[in-house]
């Protein structure tokens, strides 16, 4: 397979952190890189091809929300109260 150079810029701990996984897993960053890649895209396509179970369809459309409604802060404010974080 044909490869080409891709300049990334992680933290030190980062990059400390890939090199520890990478020799504990006998391998490199490239390698570890391009397998988490590759298994990211896998992952997304398999979630595509999964059709909704008959409750799931039973229930779209039950609750309505506005069109401009944010689920990921909604759910960040619901976490941020269970946990006690502050945002």
């Amino acid at each position: 397979m044909e490869t080409a150079k891709l300049t990334l810029r992680p933290t030190k701990e980062v990059i400390e952190l890939a090199r520890k996984m990478a020799k504990e897993d006998n391998t490199s960053i490239t390698q570890m890189f391009s397998s988490f890649i590759l298994s990211r895209n896998k992952q997304k396509n398999k979630r595509k091809e999964i059709p909704a179970g008959p409750l799931t369809e039973s229930l779209i459309g039950i609750v309505k929300v506005p069109a401009d409604w944010d689920y990921k802060s909604e759910m960040e404010d619901i976490l941020n109260e269970k946990y006690g974080l502050k945002s």
